[in-house]
């Protein structure tokens, strides 16, 4: 096959739907993973509309299956990008909030990856998954998003030394804050779903959860053109990087992780403007 062919996850969300754009301009053939039928109206044109729940192995079967019969068997990317975003205390999360994170952003990601990877053997393809800087550092309210994509990059690391004898290469992409609607959406699905714990446990946070809105409100989110060049780099270098590092903010937070922890603790919660006297109750 002369035309490249790349599956896509999250291909309705703004960086999904801008790397399927920037993908199609560059004449690969593009499979539009979307979570819902309805959700196809939202794929750029010139790309071909998949329905694609991670936590539905039936959707996620019948895709792959779609795409092996029109390719003949072989697929030469594959990127996941689809997940979502949980965020609040480690206390205070219910646990089907913590296992929807999970569902979506590890398993949802395996499963994907199980369904096509015969065809990227096939193809001696290329995975590419969407991870996050905050796998290498999290911080007040991130825990259940950052764990999530930090056992994401674990998954990558083991697929990627598994892969490279049979020709697949694999690598994970780690954004910092990016200008889509994610964030948005993660704090309409909290005031839904709201807290576990009583009315002591969760008056006791209430500080902190200002302070951390105060702290994103003043953060400076990324363009998404600067991560859908790095996916295209990911799926066309010779010689691809095992992580890419996306946004001034992204490497800053890089080098924090390195710090000695009580260091980086420090930092940060002075940085944030949490101490003891942030905690109510």
């Amino acid at each position: 096959m002369s035309t490249r062919t790349v599956l896509i996850t999250g291909a309705a969300g703004g960086l999904g739907s801008a790397a399927v754009r920037r993908l199609t301009e560059l004449g690969w053939e593009v499979y539009a993973g979307v979570r819902r039928p309805s959700d196809a109206g939202r794929v750029p044109g010139g790309a071909h509309p998949l329905v694609v729940d991670l936590i539905d192995e039936e959707t996620v079967d019948a895709a792959a299956k779609e795409i092996a019969a029109r390719t003949g068997g072989r697929l030469d990317a594959l990127v996941n990008n689809a997940g979502v975003i949980v965020e609040g205390p480690v206390e205070l999360v219910p646990l089907e909030d913590w296992r929807r994170q999970f569902d979506v952003n590890v398993v949802g990601q395996i499963a994907m990856t199980q369904a096509v990877l015969p065809m990227l053997r096939a193809a001696k393809g290329r995975v590419v998954n969407i991870g996050a800087v905050s796998s290498r550092m999290s911080g007040p309210a991130f825990g259940p998003i950052a764990a999530s994509k930090a056992a994401l990059a674990s998954v990558t690391e083991a697929l990627r030394v598994e892969m490279r004898p049979l020709g697949v290469k694999v690598c994970v992409i780690e954004p910092g804050l990016l200008d889509t609607e994610i964030f948005g959406k993660s704090g309409a699905s909290r005031r839904a779903t709201g807290w576990r714990g009583d009315a002591d446990a969760q008056r006791l946070y209430e500080g902190v959860s200002a302070k951390m809105g105060e702290f994103n409100a003043r953060a400076k989110p990324g363009p998404v053109d600067s991560a859908v060049k790095t996916i295209v780099r990911a799926l066309t270098e010779r010689r691809p990087k095992s992580r890419y590092l996306v946004g001034r903010d992204a490497r800053m937070m890089a080098t924090l992780a390195r710090l000695p922890d009580h260091t980086r603790d420090r930092l940060l919660l002075r940085a944030v403007g949490i101490d003891a006297a942030t905690y109510g109750g």
